[in-house]
């Protein structure tokens, strides 16, 4: 059998063919941004794929979930697109999965929700999940309901109700210590049962920022008498102290809107929190969903 030889200066073409036909297959996979500016990494790179960033699940109600409006949407959930959660993983490159539910409480996370055919939140959560945030505890001690029922009747009496406003409900009572002590167990168990899923996976408790502080008096956004202020004051105190002592019990990160917003209460100049009526009333504004992003990305760096 005889062999044949490939000359020398044929070899030299094809590695230079070869080595040209690379060069331009990186020229032309480089990729220009929105503004148009080249962008240096090459798309055939394929970094920051979806699967290479960090999972995020966001789990809560609706200061988490962020409406926009009185109806709940298609989700039936009422999630917006610039919740705190959208925000904070656009900031630091998560794969977000947002389960959070406008009107859910905490045995909704924990557990399906009947009311709203929805499967329990905290499924959500599996052995590849990184990250976890949790809102959670208004809605089972009536903090924003019964605010909303209260500035309703307030209205009324003074002849300016508003749409979708009934003046014929009867507030619900006051939260009592054991409400709360619940909520925090519960909490808790939201946390073991992360842990039992996805067991590196951070824990963050991000709390509510407050209508009201205890000092502030009624105007034209807070139809509120000054006892349903105090009242409401000591809700918002009594929900982030629990919120605080489920971080504490449980080893998680605790971020306070509960604290920083006190600068932000609905009468305030820069208000986090719509006053009523509101689209919701007394849900997140634009400022309010900025705020405790912020505070979010930065316990998170």
């Amino acid at each position: 059998m005889s062999s044949s030889r490939i000359p020398l200066s044929r070899v030299l073409i094809v590695v230079i063919t070869m080595a040209i036909v690379a060069g331009l297959g990186v020229a032309i996979a480089t990729a220009r941004d929105a503004d148009g500016a080249a962008v240096a990494e090459p798309l055939m790179a394929a970094k920051n794929s979806p699967a290479d960033k960090p999972r995020y699940v966001a789990m809560g109600s609706s200061f988490a979930s962020g409406p926009e409006s009185n109806k709940r949407g298609p989700n039936n959930c009422g999630r917006s697109q610039d919740n705190y959660p959208n925000r904070v993983a656009d900031a630091l490159g998560y794969r977000l999965v947002d389960v959070t539910c406008a009107g859910s409480t905490t045995s909704e996370i924990l557990g399906p929700s009947k009311r709203y055919h929805k499967p329990a939140q905290i499924d959500a959560v599996t052995s590849g999940t990184d990250v976890v945030t949790i809102t959670t505890g208004g809605n089972d001690v009536g903090y924003i309901g019964r605010l909303g029922v209260q500035s309703c009747v307030n209205l009324a009496m003074t002849g300016k109700r508003p749409l979708r406003c009934n003046a014929n409900r009867v507030p619900s009572p006051a939260p009592v210590t054991e409400s709360f002590v619940s909520v925090e167990r519960r909490m808790e168990k939201m946390v073991r049962a992360v842990k039992a899923r996805a067991p590196k996976a951070k824990v963050v408790f991000v709390d509510y920022p407050p209508v009201v502080s205890v000092a502030d008096v009624a105007c034209p956004k807070l139809p509120l008498a000054p006892w349903e202020i105090v009242e409401a004051g000591l809700v918002a105190d009594s929900l982030a102290a629990a919120t605080a002592q489920a971080a504490r019990a449980t080893g998680s990160v605790l971020v306070q809107p509960s604290q920083a917003g006190k600068a932000h209460t609905v009468c305030s100049a820069d208000p986090w929190l719509q006053g009523f009526p509101g689209t919701p009333p007394y849900h997140p504004t634009e400022s309010g969903k900025d705020g405790v992003a912020d505070l979010v990305i930065n316990a998170m760096r």
